[in-house]
């Protein structure tokens, strides 16, 4: 018996270990599959999407106006009378500023004075030439008998009836008549030089009558438009120089929203301007939804500018005060064959995950938009080609997320 306990006992201890080098072995096997297998993901998917979208872009803007006036004065004199106060609104024609006129009615009265003066030159040298018109005859009358007396006095010398100074006498006589009448067909031939003449010094005195009337006119600052006074420069009381600033005045109704876009969407905009199309836009102001469409593209860019300047009109409520700034938000044209992601869905820039039987798979993206909403909250556009519609695209932010991960989706409430 105990021969055969000695026998039993080495079998059982190698039977043992035996034993237990299959059971090593076996779970040094199975335990890279125990290491590879890890938790499940809880994750939310988004069904892929292939549609047209509108992609927005956010722009900065201020409030301007093409129609925004600096009145100057265009005379030298006090100013007599302010009638308005900044931020006021105006009508056109309305008075708005009072200069003292006092010198400038003294001018006018000087200016008709030289007006009446000429007028008086013109009626007398009219009259004289008449006159001259009439004594020419009379002239030519008087050379006739002075020549007779020439011929007479010749006779008379001839005939030793006569002495030499009678006959002296008569050839003076004669040739001052011949001069008179020369003087007379002189002042009658000049008389349409001297009327054009002081015609030239009537138009003049008619200038300077009409400037001063409209100096006089220039004392009275009125509104060119209907608008609202932006600033006032002088009180009752100031002496303005000529080209002095008075006031500058805007007109409300034409205000627009200026704002520079980036030249990576600049020739968007110009295809939908050449095209027709509206490009439409949202700015929130104190509370108010103001909507704006796109009016022009500036044509003038300066050196170290990052875009082109665009111009928006309001197609709703009137615009804020002029300079105040906005921040818009600007529908593009549309864009076709793309989806729509949050941005949690992207990674890296160029890659989203897509849920297939339960595991990750990597897809390389091209970002072609974004688009934000009136809240704020902001989505990504990319391009579908690389997708199929109904697909389960990752929109949970995985922090080590990696091509076959196993990830459990769940359905959002």
């Amino acid at each position: 018996m105990k021969k055969f306990v000695k026998f039993l006992f080495p079998l059982v201890f190698l039977a043992v270990g035996f034993a237990g080098f299959q059971f090593i072995t076996k779970n040094q096997a199975e335990s890279p599959q125990l290491m590879r297998k890890a938790p499940e993901q809880f994750v939310f998917v988004q069904t892929a999407e292939i549609k047209s979208e509108v992609p927005t872009i956010r722009l900065f803007g201020a409030v301007e106006t093409p129609n925004f006036a600096s009145l100057s004065a265009a005379i030298e004199a006090d100013v007599e009378m302010v009638a308005i106060l900044e931020g006021e609104r105006v009508k056109d024609g309305d008075l708005l500023i009072s200069l003292d006129r006092r010198d400038i009615e003294l001018d006018i009265q000087q200016r008709q004075a030289e007006l009446r003066e000429i007028e008086a030159l013109i009626s007398s040298d009219r009259i004289r030439h008449t006159a001259d018109k009439h004594a020419l005859e009379t002239e030519k009358n008087l050379l006739k008998l002075t020549h007779n007396s020439v011929e007479r006095a010749k006779q008379l010398l001839q005939n030793n009836a006569g002495s030499q100074a009678t006959l002296d006498e008569a050839l003076q006589n004669e040739a001052r008549q011949q001069l008179a009448i020369i003087q007379r067909e002189l002042a009658i031939s000049d008389f349409p030089i001297r009327q054009k003449q002081l015609q030239a010094r009537l138009n003049k005195a008619k200038a300077a009558l009409g400037r001063a009337t409209r100096n006089l006119e220039h004392a009275s600052i009125k509104a060119p438009f209907d608008g609202r006074i932006a600033e006032v420069m002088v009180t009752a009381g100031d002496r303005v120089a000529r080209g002095g600033k008075l006031l500058n005045i805007y007109n409300q109704s034409d205000l627009e929203v200026r704002a520079q876009v980036p030249f990576s969407h600049a020739s968007a905009m110009q295809q939908a301007i050449k095209g027709n199309q509206q490009v439409l836009a949202q700015a929130i102001y104190e509370n108010q939804r103001i909507n704006l469409v796109l009016h022009r593209l500036t044509s003038l860019i300066e050196q170290g500018q990052a875009g082109i300047d665009a111009f928006f009109r309001t197609t709703s409520i009137q615009l804020p005060a002029l300079g105040s700034t906005l921040d818009i938000l600007v529908d593009m044209p549309a864009l076709q064959n793309v989806i729509v992601v949050p941005p949690d869905a992207l990674y890296n820039g160029n890659r989203v995950y897509v849920v297939a039987d339960g595991l990750l798979v990597p897809r390389e993206v091209n970002q072609v938009g974004m688009r934000t909403n009136e809240n704020g909250d902001q989505a990504i556009i990319l391009d579908g080609s690389g997708f199929s519609n109904g697909e389960n695209i990752l929109i949970s932010r995985l922090p080590r997320a990696v091509s076959g991960m196993q990830v459990r989706i769940v359905e959002q409430e």
